[in-house]
């Protein structure tokens, strides 16, 4: 049996993930304390339990919101409403979460500089994301002026 890769399995899968993404990072809420008190066990350098907790609980704010957001413009996707100002919209909050997971990770970076390295991902992140919604939204300025061509 042959099975073909087409775009409605892979939109079919992006929202599969995208859900299954969102049900981790609200588990996640409840396994916070848990992890930074890991994280605290096996690290040989001085405990960041507050710290990190915060953190912890700072960013997954910001990637709910993010993954809701992507849920909803697939799911626009999957209703054909491609160029949209609603998918626009969604693109604008995803990479303001990015941003917002980037500063959120930048403190932690005083007290372990790895977090410098999160906080360079989520900008670098972001920054795509942003470019992906100016390209959006000059799609939706021209099938706007396209729509109202006789």
């Amino acid at each position: 049996m042959e099975l073909k890769w087409d775009k409605t399995r892979s939109l079919t899968l992006s929202r599969i993930l995208t859900a299954a993404a969102l049900a981790v990072a609200a588990a996640a809420l409840f396994c916070i304390p848990v992890a930074a008190q890991w994280y605290d066990a096996v690290s040989e350098r001085a405990p960041i339990y507050v710290q990190l907790t915060t953190c912890l609980y700072l960013t997954d704010l910001p990637v709910l919101l993010a993954l809701w957001e992507l849920l909803k413009m697939l799911s626009n996707i999957a209703a054909q409403k491609i160029f949209v100002s609603g998918n626009e919209r969604c693109l604008r909050v995803i990479s303001w979460c990015c941003f917002a997971v980037a500063a959120v990770w930048c403190v932690l970076g005083f007290w372990r500089k790895l977090a410098f390295f999160v906080a360079f991902i989520a900008v670098f992140a972001g920054l795509i994301v942003r470019v992906v919604k100016n390209l959006v939204a000059m799609a939706v300025t021209l099938r706007e002026e396209n729509d109202y061509t006789i």
